[in-house]
């Protein structure tokens, strides 16, 4: 059932609103707990060569041991590949499993032309594809999202709670993801992520106005999921894992969208279009497909579950899955009807990703219309409190579970 919107708040809530301090039952002792000022960022994966240049001072070690390889005040050009012996960089096999590279602040590690900050870990995989990892400041890796995931000419305090839920997703996934390689991805899966390259001045000044803030529900940490045009109804978080707050439950009413160009949406899928696909896919053909049907639907509306009969058998996949097989930039979110025309498939949509939580483009809408960052943070994740990581830095941070 759609909710009517919550009323919006009028102030931005402190660190000194929360009563008592955080529940820390269930938690890891704060020892156990990574710094949340360091970001872990894939930014390759499964790449069986990086091309990777240093402008200015550099130090490469070995990952395993931290012994130097080599120092400089230059890395020109190298191609850095995996090889069985270990990692060939340029013309030289380094028997090693992964190599880090350090430079001073003032310089700039370039991968595949993308300047980033920070330092950069470079992993050889047992397929031999390389993993690189770019360790970095939380604030600096803010900079390099937030001008990615919205528009630098939007209103200051629709860029600032983005800010803010970025900060607190990253924060989210640190703490849940220690006991792997990488906390996040430097692709839409997780944030679009573009490094120093990307970065723009008034992305970079919503950043610094909102510097270490993050959302809590409850004095819990939860994935502050974020979209960027719902199309009418925020969704559930359930269709993003194992997460059941009243933040994320979505069925926020949204209209403040309908100025964006993914509000509403057509794509036309012929038949061969969906066999060629499935046939390139895990799943395997299922024969001409002669029917595209959307079984079962969420309480948002969106596509749940959705039906492609074949001549040889029927397949059943989740909206997730279908956006997944045609490409997400094709299916602009699973929030569709379907209409057969001939040969084809007329899908008419509305919004653009997940739908679930803040909506970037009616978060921009509202800011015109005078909202603070606080008021739009609050509205589409309602009873959250925005607090600073600063005064938590004495106590762990209990987490709000999640399957993925």
């Amino acid at each position: 059932m759609i909710r009517a919107p919550h009323p919006i708040p009028q102030a931005l809530v402190t660190a000194a609103c929360l009563t008592g301090v955080l529940s820390v039952v269930g938690t890891p002792p704060l020892s156990a707990q990574p710094s949340p000022e360091w970001i872990r960022v894939a930014v390759v994966r499964e790449d069986p060569q990086v091309r990777l240049q240093v402008h200015g001072r550099f130090t490469i070690l070995t990952r395993e041991t931290g012994h130097p390889i080599q120092q400089g005040w230059r890395l020109r050009p190298v191609a850095v590949r995996a090889v069985p012996e270990g990692i060939a960089f340029g013309e030289e096999i380094l028997p090693v499993s992964g190599i880090r590279i350090e430079s001073e602040r003032q310089a700039g590690i370039s991968l595949n032309g993308k300047r980033l900050r920070g330092t950069l870990e470079i992993l050889r995989q047992q397929d031999l594809t390389l993993l690189v990892v770019n360790h970095v400041a939380l604030e600096d890796y803010l900079r390099g999202v937030l001008s990615k995931e919205a528009p630098d000419y939007w209103p200051v305090e629709a860029l600032k709670a983005i800010a803010i839920a970025a900060r607190t997703y990253a924060v989210y996934q640190r703490f849940t993801k220690a006991q792997v390689a990488y906390d996040v991805t430097g692709d839409v899966m997780s944030q679009d992520y573009g490094g120093k390259s990307e970065e723009k001045a008034a992305t970079t000044r919503a950043v610094k106005a909102t510097a270490g803030l993050i959302v809590l529900y409850q004095g819990k940490s939860f994935p502050t999921f974020y979209h960027s045009t719902c199309g009418g109804v925020t969704e559930h978080a359930r269709v993003m894992g194992d997460y059941d707050l009243p933040p994320l439950r979505g069925g926020i009413v949204c209209r403040f969208c309908s100025a964006s160009p993914f509000f509403q949406w057509q794509r036309r899928l012929t038949r061969a279009d969906i066999g060629w696909a499935l046939r390139k896919s895990p799943y395997g053909s299922i024969g001409p497909v002669s029917a595209l049907r959307v079984v079962k639907r969420t309480a948002s509306g969106r596509a749940q579950e959705i039906a492609i009969v074949g001549t040889s058998r029927t397949l059943k996949v989740t909206g997730y899955d279908f956006r997944a097989l045609l490409g997400f930039d094709r299916i602009r979110s699973p929030l569709f009807s379907v209409t057969p025309v001939g040969d084809s498939f007329v899908l008419d949509g509305h919004g653009w990703g997940h739908g679930v939580g803040l909506c970037q483009w009616g978060a921009a809408e509202l800011a015109r219309r005078g909202f603070s960052a606080a008021e739009l943070l609050a509205y589409y994740y309602p009873g959250i409190d925005v607090v600073s990581l600063r005064d938590l830095t004495q106590q762990p941070i209990e987490l709000e579970g999640g399957s993925r």
